[in-house]
């Protein structure tokens, strides 16, 4: 049986151009990262930080460890965060901002990821009573996941910017799918990073390493969040071995085949549009297609059936399932999911 798994871009595997990169390694090119001694994972942090347009940037193990580090290095235990309701930070990453970091978490609504300014400036706290946790931090996803993969464009991140620096803020970008976001309004990807004050991208996700991401900002912040990846267990050895996928996936080439990606999920999109049933198909402007039951339905049922027949498929709530298109997927499988999907769906509902 054919399977096609649209669970998530981080099921990638990497490209013969990466196998090739890691088998020319030799022991000249790996070292201690910890004592800053490899020279492949420096050569990545180097290329990742003037591609993204920051002072530096830091090699990590997981773009969860790659916001938390980012969090601790810009706020003081017992500090408050401000959060998208549906974010990453705030849904995904078992919160270790709280646990970890000691810091109190504010959510915010939004359109699609952004937020009304005049409803966020309610929610900062004043410094001054001495009762109110100090608000440092506002965080905004881009794409953002649980938004269908939408795009925040550059004039809004300025927006958000000039809004963080009124209010003595720290911006954090979670860009685990910034490239995305680039490419899918073709513009160059500091673009969109330079008004943020840290950034995070995801090596492992449409890029196809198979692991890694990346934090950059100021030399000072990196200095910080170095030490605190330490603390975090995120202090690896010999990583030009894993870094070297890293050095392919940042050329341009391969950040620009993201538009295959994207190509492959509006023909999904418009596919189950077609299909005569209950169900809204949202937005796609990237890699991401979710639909949404409009009756009630046991969606789990769904997955399972979805598996059965060969398509791999998250479900992020009670009522929507998600499909995220990658490196690997191509044209037949994509006819071969919206027949699928529609069989399944004829059936259940």
């Amino acid at each position: 049986m054919k399977i096609v798994d649209l669970r998530s871009d981080t099921v990638t595997k990497p490209s013969p151009e990466m196998w090739e990169a890691v088998k020319s390694l030799d022991n000249r090119m790996i070292g201690d990262d910890v004592e800053g001694e490899d020279p492949t994972v420096n050569e990545l942090e180097e290329k990742a930080a003037k591609v993204i347009g920051k002072e530096a940037a830091l090699f990590v193990t997981s773009g969860t460890q790659g916001n938390l580090v980012s969090l601790l290095s810009q706020t003081n235990p017992g500090d408050e965060i401000l959060l998208e309701e549906l974010s990453h930070i705030y849904k995904n990453e078992v919160g270790s901002a709280a646990r970890i970091g000691g810091l109190m978490i504010r959510t915010y609504t939004s359109n699609k990821g952004v937020p009304s300014f005049d409803q966020l400036q309610k929610l900062i706290r004043d410094r001054g009573d001495i009762h109110e946790p100090p608000s440092t931090l506002f965080s905004v996803e881009n794409t953002h996941n649980y938004h269908g993969g939408g795009i925040i464009r550059p004039e809004v991140i300025k927006d958000m910017k000039e809004f963080s620096h009124k209010n003595d803020l720290k911006l954090h970008l979670d860009g685990a799918r910034i490239f995305n976001a680039a490419v899918g309004l073709n513009v160059p990807v500091n673009e969109i990073t330079k008004y943020a004050d840290s950034v995070m991208f995801c090596l492992s996700k449409g890029l196809s390493c198979p692991v890694g991401s990346i934090v950059a900002g100021s030399k000072e912040f990196i200095s910080k969040a170095r030490k605190f990846r330490k603390m975090v267990g995120g202090g690896m050895r010999q990583a030009g071995i894993i870094a070297a996928f890293g050095l392919i996936a940042l050329e341009p080439k391969w950040i620009n085949r993201l538009a295959d990606d994207h190509k492959n999920a509006k023909i999904l999109s418009q596919g189950l549009k077609n299909i005569n049933l209950p169900i809204k198909v949202h937005p796609t402007d990237t890699n991401i297609v979710i639909i949404e039951m409009l009756e009630n339905v046991r969606i789990l049922k769904i997955i399972t059936a979805l598996n059965k027949a060969g398509i791999l498929a998250f479900n992020i709530s009670k009522e929507k399932i998600r499909f995220v298109t990658h490196y690997g997927i191509n044209a037949d499988d994509i006819n071969y999911s919206i027949e699928q999907i529609g069989l399944v769906l004829k059936k259940n509902l």
